[in-house]
């Protein structure tokens, strides 16, 4: 189960919770200093509104869970708490895992498209070709 994002912002901005989060060995407001292709980007690490929303909509459980039971308050989670069965948690694994099987797939697909036009656009790949091609007229 995780908390929807508004009250996640929540405990983070208006109840000063999770105040000792760390970026890569950074506490929260140290404001680092971002890549050039960054500029634009937020910092993950001040503790604005504004950046907070657009960090944890990229967190898995916003995106790549989509069988994660969210609740609204405290109150929504000791309701679903006591409402969630066995059965009910036996469902979400089950669909969770039919969805990490497809994502697997789906991964594996892409790395090995990305690995063989890196491959074929390497200077490796190109001498490679030039050596063990003959050129002649028919």
């Amino acid at each position: 189960m995780c908390c929807l994002q508004e009250l996640l912002l929540d405990f983070q901005l208006g109840e000063s919770m999770m105040l000792s989060c760390l970026y890569d060995g950074h506490a929260a407001g140290d404001n680092l200093e971002a890549h050039p292709s960054q500029l634009g980007v937020t910092d993950p690490t001040t503790r604005l509104a504004t950046a907070l929303r657009h960090w944890t909509q990229l967190s898995d459980w916003y995106t790549t869970l989509p069988h994660v039971i969210l609740y609204t308050s405290f109150n929504d989670l000791v309701l679903r708490l006591n409402r969630t069965t066995l059965d009910d948690l036996r469902q979400v694994s089950r669909r969770m895992s039919e969805h990490n099987a497809r994502v697997a797939d789906q991964l594996r697909d892409d790395w090995k498209d990305i690995l063989l036009k890196v491959a074929r656009n390497s200077p490796n790949h190109q001498r490679h070709e030039a050596k063990h091609t003959t050129t002649g007229s028919l």
